[in-house]
């Protein structure tokens, strides 16, 4: 009986430890765009601005409406300003 409970206890463990993983994993994908959003206003790091390309079959996600979800993304450097850029690009 103690050997089964000891089990059983292990179990509860690893699945409890497994949940919290997956809890944490969850969240931080909304920490990063939060952290990446907070990178761009403190860095001066733009996102989807207006030098960014027109492509075919995909239009510029404007930077206040990027959350969670598949984007192509490009990387600029503007020479004049000595800036990096970000340009999101979602599926029309």
């Amino acid at each position: 009986m103690q050997v089964a409970d000891i089990i059983l206890g292990l179990l509860i463990i690893l699945l409890t430890a497994w949940a919290v993983m997956m809890a944490v994993q969850l969240h931080s994908v909304n920490l990063s765009l939060q952290a990446l959003e907070a990178k761009q206003v403190a860095q001066g790091i733009q996102i989807s601005p207006n030098k960014c390309n027109a492509m075919q079959e995909y239009r510029l996600a404007d930077a206040t409406e990027i959350v969670e979800g598949q984007y192509l993304t490009t990387v600029g450097f503007d020479h004049d300003r000595n800036q990096v850029y970000f340009c999101f690009y979602e599926s029309k």
